[in-house]
């Protein structure tokens, strides 16, 4: 068989190498791709139809199907969509063709979620390079995946419990012999743990519309006080039930042009953030200011810090540093005030605070 391919010299076994199925209807071409595959380190096997594929998918699922386009019987879209249509989409799909030039059949592959195409005779370096990139976005896609469960689970256990306690509440307050001061303090009761649910349930919308690309802010003059005084009187129960000392540093006066509902619920979060991990006896400081040339809001806490090695992943989606895994929670926080942060032009940054833990830094253009 004639195709063209150049051979590059391949030594040794990559560990990232992955679990592979060639389909094509002609034994040459899979005894040569399945050659160099094997060769880079890859688990590979071969089916020679388009139903043989499907069974071998069905037996193993592998990570990437590298699948030509032009067989008799089943041809290569109709195997592409019975891939897509299994649970979680399949496998990666490089699609084979020995057309050149056909615009229209890579339009509907790719359509129907193809990775890739690569055109007949395959240059070896292409075909290894395009196999890396298509398991290397296989395996990034499953683990953002199995991320969104696991963080979903957390969220659900965190409105489940808001919800056991209204029910609880909802039960003492059926009494007929309820003293007023019980009555009262179940109706606060119900009030705090409804304004936690909203609380959970703005920061998983903020998160989709973050995640979506359509978040956005209408700045509007307002002062410092307006912006975190609502969230100093949110708190402060909160605070004084954990023994924390909850202050304030700063200029209540100072203007600021921001969205102060959106901002405010990054402010939120840094806040929820400190208390959670400030030990009984500590502190927490909530301070504002201006510092060159931009304006600052800052929540320093006395928790435990955020190690140096976690800090430049500390604000991704999905991602706890190991003080938020030991406390829970579903790892949006962070990343919703840093999107709220960029949404206004600026940007948040953590350190250790001169408090002896963490301090995070909203900075905003002036």
């Amino acid at each position: 068989m004639t195709d063209g391919m150049d051979r590059p010299s391949l030594t040794g076994v990559d560990p990232s190498a992955g679990d592979i199925l060639l389909v094509d209807d002609f034994p040459d071409a899979l005894a040569l791709y399945e050659a160099l595959l094997s060769e880079d380190g890859h688990r590979v096997r071969t089916a020679s139809s388009g139903l043989l594929a499907l069974a071998a998918v069905d037996e193993r699922e592998p990570e990437l199907v590298l699948l030509d386009v032009s067989m008799p019987g089943m041809g290569g879209h109709e195997v592409l969509r019975k891939l897509r249509a299994r649970r979680g989409g399949g496998p990666a799909v490089i699609m084979l063709t020995a057309a050149r030039r056909e615009p229209q059949a890579i339009e509907e592959g790719l359509r129907e979620g193809a990775d890739a195409y690569l055109t007949k005779p395959i240059d070896a370096r292409e075909l290894l390079a395009r196999t890396r990139a298509a398991l290397d976005t296989f395996r990034l896609r499953r683990m953002l995946d199995a991320q969104r469960r696991d963080h979903i689970a957390m969220l659900v256990h965190d409105l489940r419990h808001p919800l056991s306690s209204l029910g609880l509440v909802a039960e003492l307050l059926d009494s007929d012999d309820l003293p007023p001061d019980d009555r009262r303090q179940s109706v606060a009761t119900i009030r705090a743990l409804c304004k936690d649910m909203a609380r959970l349930i703005d920061g998983v919308l903020a998160a989709s519309r973050l995640e979506a690309g359509v978040f956005t802010v209408e700045p509007r003059p307002t002062s410092v006080g307006v912006l975190i005084d609502p969230t100093l009187a949110a708190f402060a129960p909160i605070a004084s039930r954990r023994r924390v000392t909850l202050t304030f540093e700063g200029s209540r006066e100072q203007a600021i042009k921001v969205d102060a509902t959106k901002l405010r619920q990054a402010i939120d979060n840094l806040v929820a953030n400190a208390l959670k991990f400030t030990p009984r006896g500590g502190r927490v400081r909530l301070s504002a200011g201006f510092e060159d040339g931009q304006t600052f809001v800052e929540v320093a806490d006395t928790g435990p810090g955020i190690a140096e090695a976690e800090r430049p992943t500390i604000f991704d989606r999905y991602r706890q540093g190991s003080r938020g895994r030991a406390a829970g929670g579903a790892g949006l926080g962070l990343a919703i005030a840093r999107g709220i942060a960029e949404a206004h032009g600026g940007a948040i940054r953590v350190t250790s605070s001169d408090l002896s833990g963490a301090a995070f830094r909203i900075t905003l253009p002036s």
